[in-house]
């Protein structure tokens, strides 16, 4: 059925927009070493592209985790302090076990996340769903 619509549209000179839909955020790891001086460490660092009009889902990290943005803006929300609007050039840390997430809204945004992960740990804890 939806071969004969794309045939159909392409007769009557139809514009069609084929391309598959992006994802809301894409991540391309960077660098994901050990760290000889910590051997029970590696450091990550990640590059992270979010779309315009989305919200991450809420979460955390074990240890700090090194914000820049590259490109765009975004707004950080941190459980229990006010958000913060961040934009390109600016850099900030995210405190371990601190439950966050990142908004955009027109703007998307282009970041570099840097951590020391502990070995053995996840990266990325899902912070409890509210009832």
């Amino acid at each position: 059925m939806l071969h004969k619509l794309l045939s159909i549209a392409l007769l009557l000179g139809l514009p069609i927009n084929v391309s598959a839909q992006e994802a809301p955020v894409q991540a391309e790891g960077l660098i994901n070493s050990p760290i000889t001086t910590a051997p029970e460490h590696d450091l990550l660092m990640t590059r992270v592209h979010i779309a315009p009009n989305t919200i991450l889902p809420m979460h955390s990290h074990p240890t700090e985790e090194f914000l820049y943005i590259l490109g765009g803006e975004a707004i950080l929300r941190i459980v229990g302090r006010d958000d913060q609007l961040l934009t390109a050039g600016e850099a900030v840390v995210i405190p371990a076990g601190d439950i966050h997430t990142a908004v955009t809204h027109a703007s998307e945004a282009i970041a570099l996340t840097t951590r020391v992960q502990p070995k053995g740990q996840p990266v990325r804890i899902a912070a409890p769903k509210k009832d």
